[in-house]
């Protein structure tokens, strides 16, 4: 009973008795939450002009002269996540940028961020006259897991043909693992720049992030965000409802691979009795061997 009453006396905390609690631990809440990692890439300007440039080798001048937000209301049909919004979207010259976080890997998430794109870049064609004075739409989205990512930290994923051959250059996507970046840092071996600030949106210890952003004046910028986010008692009903979400989405895929693996199962076993009846073993033997119901197996015939 001690465990479940932990549990209670925690969520009975207030919200500054959390903020308290944080502090007396050194840590603060990491940006690998959604509403963090958003309330962190919208506030810290330097930061995200400084990554982007890493990134996509976009020149740093032209995106700290010539950004602009975007609209981030695009709607994603998706039957999990209606009403899913960007994360973040912003305009470079020349340029429509798109920050996709993903915490979890499925083929449903991919789908969801393909079909964002999708949506920004007919956005760019309707806003244009000729292919040559379009936009260009780039997607980078920064995964915490390793499923696109075997060989290298960041791949970049293009439109070519069986060649190699480029078709569209006015789309490309990357994808970015925060497993391999922290993998590289728990080793004690020497990251780049590029690799510190996105180490730095896992972090929760105050002293790892102090130590990894002193003298560094974009991940000062976050180390601050961090730990204003942190001590605002407005964050932490924010912060919980973005991690509710999270375990909703998670359960969801789970009941959706179960259910998935529990009907494959039952196919499976329809098709195995066909054949049985096919050629000619008994109702009842087929029954014990697959389990199958006598109505069920009737259906087949």
């Amino acid at each position: 009973m001690q465990k479940g009453d932990d549990v209670l006396k925690s969520l009975k905390k207030t919200k500054e008795e959390r903020i308290k609690e944080l502090q007396e631990k050194g840590e603060v809440f990491p940006a690998s939450n959604d509403y963090i990692y958003k309330a962190v890439m919208t506030n810290c300007f330097l930061f995200k002009a400084d990554m982007t440039y890493r990134i996509t080798d976009i020149p740093k001048d032209l995106i700290l002269k010539t950004y602009y937000e975007k609209n981030t209301e695009f709607v994603v049909s998706n039957a999990l996540e209606l009403g899913k919004r960007s994360d973040i979207l912003f305009g470079i010259e020349g340029y429509v940028i798109n920050y996709e976080l993903n915490n979890r890997y499925s083929l449903a998430i991919i789908n969801r961020n393909d079909n964002y794109l999708d949506k920004v870049k007919i956005d760019i064609s309707n806003k244009n006259y000729s292919y040559n004075n379009m936009s260009k739409a780039i997607q980078i989205n920064l995964n915490n897991f390793n499923h696109l990512n075997k060989k290298n930290i960041k791949e970049v994923f293009k439109s070519r043909d069986e060649n190699g051959v480029v078709e569209n250059v006015k789309w490309e996507k990357y994808h970015i693992s925060f497993k391999k970046v922290y993998k590289k840092y728990k080793k004690g071996l020497e990251l780049t720049k590029l690799e510190k600030e996105l180490l730095i949106l896992r972090l929760r210890k105050i002293d790892e992030i102090d130590a990894l952003a002193k003298g560094d004046v974009e991940l000062m910028e976050v180390a601050n965000e961090l730990k204003r986010l942190s001590s605002d008692v407005n964050t932490v009903l924010l912060y919980d409802e973005a991690e509710e979400n999270e375990k909703m989405m998670r359960s969801l895929k789970e009941e959706g691979e179960k259910d998935g693996i529990k009907k494959g199962a039952n196919n499976e076993k329809k098709s195995i009795a066909k054949n049985l009846l096919e050629i000619g073993i008994p109702q009842e033997s087929i029954m014990q061997a697959t389990g199958l119901s006598e109505k069920q197996i009737a259906r087949l015939m």
